[in-house]
C-alpha cells in the first residue's frame, strides 16, 4: 500500500488536512474581501474639495491641523497665486483671507402693543399697495391697552450664554403711562387732517438715551427699548469665481459677487447718493420687494444700506475716500442672546397691581449681520401684527443703529500647546489664554447726536484667545453693501463629514464641553460664540467679500501679500490613492516657490481634547478654568495611517487564524503517531531500520504536505498577494515541523508493560474520578498531547479576541478610522469565529484518536454494573482534568499573544483563553458520548 493509499485510509489525517485546507481557503477569501472593503472605504472618503493647502510660512507641521486657516496673517501674494494657477497640474486655486473683525451695534429694539384704530382713509391712502385703500379689507379696531392712561413698569433685560453659563448683560427699568389711542379729525388750512392722539394724561414710556420714547401708530403703540449689545462678526475675502469652482453648486450664493463693480466704481458717497435718488424719484412696489437693480444685481437690502449711509454721513464717519464693500452675509446666527421685557401694571406708589407678562425674543435664523431683515420688535402679550394690511413692509427695515466698526483686533486664530498623545494617536491640547477684552459698551452718542447714559449697563470681560494683527495705515470708514445671504450649513454639507477640510470662515467647527473644571464628565454641551468673537468658539463668517473689498477695509498695494491660504485642487482624477502621485508632484512644485504646501488629500477630521484655563473670573478677579472641550481638527495623512494599521491587523488576524490551525494540526499528528507505534514495532521485528520506518511515516505526512502546498499555491495565484504566499508557506512549515516531531516519536523504546502486584501505593478504583485519573496517568503521552492542543486552542482564541477588541484603537481616532474599522468589522469577526471553529474541531479530532479505546473501557464499566450517571462522570472528569492541565497554557499563551499583538487588550485575551478552555470541556465530553 503506497503513501497516498495509507493517507486516505487514515481518516483522521485526511480530515485534519482537509480542515486545514478549507480554513486556509476561507481565511484568505475573507481577508481579501476585508482588505478590499477597507481600501474602498478609505478611497471613497479621503479626497475632499481640495487636495493641497498652501500657506506662506512653515508654521507647525504637526499631525493635527487647526480648523482656522483664514487668520489675517497673509503672506501669499497675487503673483504667487497666479503662478500656482499656471501650473499644469492645477485645476482650481481658491484664495481666502480674513478681512476684519467687525463690531456693530444691533438695531434698536422696540416693544409693540397692538392698538389698532381701524380703517382711516386719510392714513391708509398713503400706502403704496392699492388694496390698503379698500375699507372691506380692514377688520374692526382692537387694542391690548386700557381706555384710560395706565401706569406701567417695563424692565428690559439682555442675557447671553456661552453654552456653559449665562451672563446678564444689562437690566434697565422705565416707567410711564400709556393707553388706547384714538383718531382725531381736525380742520386745517386747505381741508381736514386726521391724526393719532393718546388718551388724556398719558406720559409715554422713555428709557434712557440712546433709546427714544413711545409713539402711537395706526396699528400699535411702539416703545423704544434700550440698545441691544454689540456683536462682533468676522469678514473673509475670496475670489468668487474660483470659490464657486471649488464648492460647486454649494457656492452659487457667491454669484452676485462676480457682478460687483471694479475698485474704481465703489465710492461710498456716489453709491449712497444713487440710492437716495431712487428713493426721492419714486420706486415701484415690485422694486421694493425684489430690490432695485444695481449693475445686474437685485439689492434686496438697499433700504438698510441707505439708512446706514445717511447716519454715517450725518455723524461724519464717511469721507470722500470711503468705499462700499459688497458682502454676502450669513443667514442666522449661533450667538446665544436673549432680549426680554417684563411688563407690570403699577399704581401711583409704584406697587405692582398686575403682572401683564414678559415679551421675549432671541437672535436666530432671522438675524442678518450688517442689515435688518425686519425690525427687532417684541410683542406685548396678547398682541397681533396687523401691519400687513398696508402691504409688504419688510423692505423698510430701519437698519442697524450705525455703520460697523472695522478692525483687526484679535483676528488671528487661537493658539494651543501640545499635550499628551493617547494610544490611538489622539492628541491633547491646551488653549493659551490672552488678554481680557471688555465688551457690551454703549456708543458715546445716539443717532441724533445726544450723549448716551453709560450707567445703563455694566460692561463685561471676555477672555481673548486670539491676537491682534498689524493694521498698517488707517483707512476711511467703509460702507457695507449687502448683495445676498449664504447658509453655512450648506457649505458644511458640501465639504463632507469624514474628510471635512477647513474652508476658512465658512464652517468653523464647534467646541463641545466634555469635562468641567473639576475633571467631572458633563453631558456634551456645545459652546456658543462670544459677543466679541475673541474666544475659542466662533461661528461662520458674518460676511464674505472679494479682494477689492479687503483692499477697501485694510488697504494694500497691487501685489501685496494679503492672502492667508490657497486651497488647491489637482487635475488628477480618481480616488485618493490614484491621485496621490500627481498631487505630491504638484505640492513639490508649489514648495519650489517658497511656500508651504500641505497635502490634505487623505486627511480626515479628528476630535482633539483641549484644556481651557483662565476662562472666567469672579468679582474678586480670581480666574477659573473651563475644563476640557472637544473640537474636530484635521488629522493629516489619516488615510495612510488607517490603511496601513488596519491592513496590519487584517494580516495578523489571518496569521493567527491559520497558524493556530497549523499548530493544532501539529498537536493532532503528534498524538496520532501513538497509534502507529504498534505497527512500527511489527516492522522493526521484520527487519526495518529506524530510518526506513521514519521515511515510511513521513511519506504519509508528505501527502498532506503536498496537498497543503498545492492549496497555498492556488490561493496565492488567485489572490496574487504576498501575504497569502507568506501565510501559506508558514502553515506548510508548521505542518512539516509537526510531521518531523511526530516521526521522532517512533524511535524504539524499552517499555515494561507490567504492573507490580503488591504495591501499597496503588489506589483502588472505586469512583469515576479515580478511574479517570488512572486512565489519564496510564496514557500520559496522549493526555499531554491533547492538553497541549487545547492550550494552543485557548491561546489562539485569546489572540483572536484581542485583535478584534483592538481594532478601534488600531484604526486611530479620526472619523475615517471609525468608518474604516466598521468596514472590516464583519469580515474580521467572521475570520475570528472561523479560526475559533477550526481550532475547536481540530481539538475534537485530536480527542477522537483514543475514542475507540474509551468506548471499549466504558462498555466494560457498563458491564460491571456502572450506571449511565457514573459513566458520564468518567467522561466529564477525563476532559476536565485535561482542561485543567491545558488551562495555564491557554491563559498564559493568550496573554503572551495579546501582549505581542495588542497590548491594550491583553487582559481580555487572557480572559478569552480561559473561557475557551472552559467551554471546551463540556463540548469534548459530549463528543466522547
Amino acid at each position: 500500500m503506497n503513501a497516498v493509499q495509507r493517507f486516505i485510509r487514515s481518516r483522521v489525517l485526511l480530515l485534519t488536512a482537509s480542515i486545514l485546507i478549507v480554513a486556509m481557503g476561507l481565511s484568505v477569501l475573507v481577508q481579501t474581501q476585508s482588505q478590499a472593503a477597507l481600501n474602498r472605504t478609505v478611497d471613497q472618503n479621503s479626497r475632499g474639495l481640495y487636495d493641497i493647502l498652501v500657506h506662506a510660512s512653515p508654521g507647525d507641521n504637526g499631525a493635527l491641523m487647526q480648523p482656522d486657516i483664514a487668520t489675517g496673517q497673509g503672506g501669499i501674494g497675487f503673483d504667487q497665486l497666479d503662478a500656482i494657477r499656471k501650473l499644469s497640474g492645477t485645476s482650481v486655486a481658491a484664495p481666502i483671507s480674513l478681512v476684519s473683525r467687525v463690531t456693530q451695534n444691533l438695531e434698536s429694539p422696540r416693544l409693540e402693543a397692538t392698538d389698532y384704530l381701524g380703517y382711516s382713509a386719510g392714513l391708509a391712502g398713503t400706502a403704496g399697495d392699492p388694496t390698503a385703500t379698500d375699507p372691506g379689507k380692514w377688520p374692526a379696531a382692537e387694542s391690548v391697552l386700557n381706555d384710560a392712561a395706565t401706569k406701567y413698569r417695563l424692565t428690559a433685560t439682555a442675557v447671553s450664554s456661552d453654552g456653559h453659563s449665562e451672563q446678564t448683560l444689562f437690566k434697565t427699568t422705565a416707567e410711564g403711562s400709556v393707553g388706547k389711542a384714538k383718531l382725531v379729525e381736525e380742520e386745517v388750512a386747505g381741508g381736514k387732517n386726521v391724526r393719532i392722539q393718546g388718551p388724556a394724561g398719558e406720559t409715554g414710556i422713555k428709557f434712557p438715551a440712546p433709546a427714544g420714547g413711545s409713539e402711537h401708530t395706526l396699528f400699535n403703540l411702539a416703545v423704544s427699548l434700550p440698545m441691544a449689545p454689540q456683536v462682533t462678526e468676522s469678514v473673509v475675502a475670496v475670489d468668487p469665481v474660483s470659490e464657486r469652482a471649488l464648492l460647486g453648486s454649494a457656492g452659487d450664493f457667491l454669484a452676485p459677487l462676480e457682478k460687483a463693480p471694479p475698485a474704481d466704481a465703489r465710492n461710498a458717497g456716489a453709491i449712497g447718493r444713487h440710492f437716495e435718488s431712487l428713493f426721492t424719484s419714486g420706486i415701484s412696489m415690485d422694486e421694493l420687494k425684489e430690490g432695485p437693480d444695481f449693475l445686474g444685481v437685485k439689492l434686496k437690502y438697499w433700504a438698510p444700506l441707505m439708512t446706514q449711509y445717511q447716519q454715517a454721513k450725518r455723524s461724519g464717519q464717511l469721507t470722500d475716500k470711503s468705499q462700499a464693500i459688497p458682502l454676502i452675509v450669513r443667514s442666522g446666527t449661533s450667538l446665544d442672546l436673549t432680549y426680554s421685557v417684563k411688563i407690570e401694571e403699577i399704581d401711583a406708589d409704584g406697587n405692582v397691581t398686575k403682572d401683564v407678562g414678559t415679551a421675549t425674543r432671541s437672535l436666530g435664523k432671522d438675524y442678518l449681520p450688517f442689515v435688518s431683515k425686519s425690525p427687532f420688535a417684541l410683542a406685548w402679550p396678547g398682541s397681533t401684527d396687523l401691519t400687513q394690511l398696508l402691504g409688504d413692509t419688510g423692505s423698510f427695515g430701519q437698519g442697524l443703529y450705525s455703520p460697523a466698526n472695522w478692525s483687526t483686533d484679535f483676528a488671528a486664530a487661537p493658539r494651543y500647546q501640545d499635550g499628551e498623545t493617547a494610544g490611538n494617536g489622539a492628541m491633547d491640547k491646551t488653549a493659551t489664554p490672552g488678554e481680557w477684552v471688555t465688551v457690551n459698551r454703549l456708543p458715546e452718542k445716539s443717532a441724533s447726536g445726544e450723549p448716551v447714559d453709560q450707567t445703563q449697563r455694566e460692561p463685561v470681560d471676555e477672555r481673548a484667545y486670539r491676537e491682534d494683527l498689524e493694521t498698517g495705515k488707517q483707512l476711511a470708514s467703509p460702507l457695507a453693501m449687502v448683495y445676498g445671504t449664504f447658509d453655512p450649513e450648506q457649505v458644511k454639507e458640501a465639504a463632507g463629514d469624514v474628510n471635512r477640510l477647513p474652508l476658512g470662515g465658512y464652517d468653523p467647527t464647534p467646541f463641545t464641553l466634555t469635562r468641567d473644571a473639576d475633571g467631572k464628565a458633563v453631558e456634551n454641551t456645545e459652546l456658543k460664540p462670544s459677543l466679541s468673537a475673541t474666544g475659542l468658539a466662533s461661528q461662520s463668517a458674518g460676511a464674505i467679500t472679494d479682494y477689492y473689498g479687503l483692499a477697501a477695509a485694510r488697504g494694500f498695494e497691487a501685489n501685496a501679500k494679503v492672502i492667508d491660504a490657497v486651497r488647491v485642487r489637482a487635475k488628477a482624477a480618481g480616488s485618493w490613492k490614484q491621485a496621490q502621485p500627481e498631487v505630491e508632484k504638484l505640492a513639490d512644485e508649489i514648495r519650489g516657490m517658497g511656500l508651504q504646501a500641505t497635502v490634505v488629500a487623505g486627511s480626515a477630521r479628528e476630535d482633539a481634547n483641549i484644556a481651557v484655563p483662565g476662562y472666567s473670573k469672579d468679582d474678586a478677579g480670581k480666574e477659573s478654568p473651563l475644563g476640557v472641550v472637544e473640537q474636530s481638527w484635521v488629522r493629516q495623512n489619516a488615510a495612510d495611517a488607517v490603511s496601513s494599521s488596519l491592513t496590519a491587523t487584517n494580516l495578523t488576524l489571518l496569521f493567527l487564524t491559520l497558524c493556530g490551525a497549523a499548530l493544532l494540526t501539529g498537536a493532532s499528528t503528534v498524538s496520532f503517531i501513538r497509534k502507529r507505534r504498534s505497527e512500527a514495532g511489527i516492522l522493526r521485528a521484520m527487519g526495518w531500520t529506524q530510518k526506513k520506518i521514519r521515511n515510511w511515516v513521513l511519506s504519509e505526512f508528505g501527502v498532506g504536505a503536498v496537498l497543503l502546498a498545492a492549496a497555498g499555491i492556488i490561493l496565492t495565484l488567485l489572490s496574487w498577494s504576498l501575504p497569502t504566499a507568506i501565510v501559506s508557506a508558514s502553515v506548510l512549515a508548521l505542518y512539516t515541523g509537526a510531521a518531523l516531531v511526530a516521526a521522532q516519536q517512533l524511535r524504539h523504546r524499552d517499555v515494561v508493560d507490567q504492573e507490580p502486584q503488591h504495591d501499597e501505593r496503588l489506589i483502588a478504583v472505586d469512583s469515576p474520578l479515580t478511574f479517570a485519573n488512572r486512565q489519564l496517568s496510564t496514557n500520559k503521552f496522549n493526555t499531554i498531547s491533547l492538553a497541549v492542543a487545547v492550550g494552543v486552542f485557548g491561546s489562539a482564541v485569546g489572540g483572536l479576541a484581542a485583535l478584534l477588541i483592538d481594532i478601534p484603537r488600531a484604526a486611530g481616532a479620526s472619523a475615517l478610522s471609525g468608518l474604516a474599522a466598521a468596514s472590516i468589522a464583519t469580515p474580521s469577526i467572521v475570520l475570528g469565529v472561523a479560526g475559533v471553529a477550526v481550532g475547536l474541531i481540530l481539538t475534537l479530532v485530536t480527542g477522537r484518536f483514543e475514542l475507540q479505546s474509551k468506548r471499549q473501557y466504558l462498555g466494560t464499566l457498563a458491564a460491571m454494573g456502572w450506571n449511565p450517571d457514573m459513566l458520564g462522570q468518567v467522561r466529564f472528569f477525563e476532559t476536565a482534568m485535561v482542561g485543567t492541565v491545558a488551562l495555564p497554557l491557554g491563559v498564559l499563551g493568550a496573554l503572551g499573544i495579546g501582549l505581542l499583538v495588542a497590548p491594550y487588550a491583553a487582559l481580555w485575551a487572557a480572559l478569552a483563553g480561559l473561557v475557551a478552555v472552559i467551554c471546551w470541556i463540556p463540548i469534548a465530553t459530549k463528543v466522547v458520548q
